[in-house]
This record gives C-alpha cells, sequence and structure tokens, in this order.
C-alpha cells in the first residue's frame, strides 16, 4: 500500500525544538563548525544550521564516494569541529578508526536515525560472488547505506539533524525548528506528488548499472531489474546479465526506458538501450553531485524533484 505522510510528523518536527529564543546569527568567526562526508548530510546540514555554522563536505563533487580516504587535514578537522555527520555502513569503516582514537567527537550517524533494509541481489544481477563458491550462511547481513533514496528517511534525518543543532546551540533552537520544518515541509510536499504518480505502477524498471535506489523503490512499491546491487564494484557485467536485462526489456511489464544514475559511465546503459531501441534516462541517487550542480547550488530536493519530472515524462 502506498504511503502518505501524515502531517503530524511534520508537526511533531516543528515542535521538537520549541522552547529557546533566537538569537542573532553569530559573526564568521564565531560559526560552528559541522564536518559532513558525502553529499545528503550536507545539503540536510546547511538547510539546518543555515549561516550559524560552516559546513564542509569532505567527499569533493565528482568523486567516488566508496574509496574515499581521509587526508591528515580532514583528520584534525573532525577532531576539532563541532558536529560531524557520517552515514556508516562498510564505506564509512574509515571512520571508526578516528572516532576509536578521539576523545569526545560530537557525531550524528544516520545509519541509526532509521530503519535499515538489507541490501538485495534481485534475479539476473551481477554479485560480488558469482564467480566464486561462497558459504552465504556465515555472512553477516549487509545493510543498504543509500537510506537518504526514501523522502521518510530524509525528513527522519533532517529532523535528528535539528536535534543536534539544538543541543549544540539552545540559543538557536528557534532558528533551527524554522528551517527544519520548512525542509521537511519541501521534502514531504515531494514525497506526496511521487506518491500520486506512482500509484499503481507494477512495471519493472531496468537499470543498466548500479542500484542504489532500494529504500526509493521500497517507499513507492516499485519493481526492478539492476546489472549491480547498490554498493557493487563491478565495472563489466557478465554476458548472462546483459543477456538476462536484455530478454527483459523485451517484455511487457517493464518500464520502455533504461536507467542509469548519476556520475555512471553509462555504458551499460547505453549497450542495452541500443539494443532495445530505447532511451536512457538518468535516475539521481543524491549520493553526490557534479561540480556544476554544486557550484549552481542543486539541493536535495531539487535533485529529487529532477527525478520526479524525468519518471513524470517516463511514465506518460
Amino acid at each position: 500500500m502506498k504511503k502518505i505522510f501524515a502531517g503530524i510528523l511534520t508537526a511533531a518536527v516543528l515542535t521538537s525544538c520549541a522552547g529557546c529564543a533566537a538569537v542573532e546569527v553569530p559573526d564568521a568567526e564565531q560559526k560552528l563548525s559541522v564536518i559532513t562526508t558525502i553529499y545528503p548530510a550536507y545539503d540536510f546540514a546547511r538547510q539546518v544550521f543555515g549561516d550559524t555554522a560552516e559546513v564542509t563536505l569532505l567527499l569533493k563533487p565528482g568523486t567516488e564516494s566508496h574509496t574515499y580516504d581521509p587526508s591528515a587535514k580532514d583528520i584534525v578537522n573532525i577532531n576539532n569541529c563541532d558536529l560531524f555527520i557520517y552515514n556508516g555502513g562498510e564505506s564509512d569503516q574509515w571512520v571508526s578508526s578516528i572516532l576509536d582514537g578521539a576523545d569526545d567527537i560530537n557525531t550524528l550517524r544516520m545509519m541509526d536515525v532509521v530503519e535499515l533494509r538489507e541490501e538485495e541481489h534481485t534475479e539476473g544481477m551481477q554479485t560480488e560472488h558469482d564467480h566464486e563458491e561462497h558459504d552465504h550462511e556465515h555472512e553477516e547481513d549487509v545493510y543498504d547505506e543509500h537510506i537518504w533514496t526514501s523522502p521518510r528517511n530524509a525528513i527522519d534525518i533532517v529532523a535528528a539533524v535539528a536535534a543536534k543543532a539544538c543541543e549544540i546551540s539552545p540559543e538557536n533552537s528557534e532558528m533551527y525548528d524554522q528551517a527544519s520544518g520548512a525542509y521537511i515541509t519541501q521534502i514531504l510536499s515531494l514525497a506526496v506528488s511521487f506518491d500520486a504518480l506512482l500509484a499503481d505502477e507494477e512495471r519493472y524498471f531496468i537499470f543498466g548499472d548500479r542500484f542504489p535506489l532500494l529504500y526509493f523503490f521500497e517507499e513507492y512499491d516499485l519493481n526492478y531489474y539492476a546489472a549491480f546491487p547498490g554498493c557493487g564494484s563491478n565495472v563489466e557485467p557478465s554476458a548472462q546479465t546483459i543477456s538476462f536485462l536484455l530478454d527483459k526489456l523485451a517484455g511487457d511489464d517493464v518500464v520502455p526506458a533504461v536507467f542509469t544514475i548519476e556520475l555512471s559511465s553509462g555504458q551499460i546503459a547505453a549497450t542495452l538501450a541500443e539494443d532495445s531501441d530505447l532511451d536512457v534516462y538518468e535516475f539521481h541517487a543524491c549520493h553526490n553531485i557534479t561540480a556544476d550542480d554544486f557550484a549552481a547550488g542543486e539541493t536535495y530536493v531539487s535533485l529529487m524533484e529532477r527525478n520526479y519530472e524525468m519518471l513524470k515524462t517516463v511514465l506518460s
């Protein structure tokens, strides 16, 4: 059943920090220091803190998030910041060594805020272990890290950032309350629009790429096939994977398009599209952002609005 978020959620968030009076925005030298690992955390933090904090994004626009390695300067800055926001999961394993070796770093781990889902390996998808024998009985659960792709999760994360902001700077709580409430309202409006657009959509979406959109697809009860899981490190699909996806694209129960994600080479999707006589569309997972989009001030909401317009075109 499709989900439309109740107004009570927004009301609860809007009152989460109530009771503290706002003060003037501090001068630049008095600003808080907030360091974030990836773009969603950066965007949520800057929306909440506004001019009261210097928000830093460690993962530079256009770079690969799964191979990020902090510099010595990054580590020093993390140790000295007022708040460090990271996602968690396998991609952030480097964070543990920093936190274990430091005292009293104020942190927010975004994966602690939401209900996690195990990474999926759907039919036809090529996995890391396709070429070798593997005992899955003793394998630990691996959770999909791309939690923010669900608007519902994004709302919860923004609320958590606001709560941290109020804790750090209670004198600015009313300001943080208003800023987070306004952004949550935007996300909520977008979520309801997606709900109306995707209601009763039962066809399969075919991704000639990694699939970091599990939380979004679960939120709207959508079906998909993809070449790789969300955090797959494969760069070349097997012949069996390509054949499987081509067979699916020839069916009647698929959306007539091939999808790819941001910052992808797009080669697999282009091959599938050429052989199927279909167009390729980008579905932005908001994990990272191009340098041009970053400079233009794109936000989580504006990128998700881009997805909405794309889907409206494809599904019409």
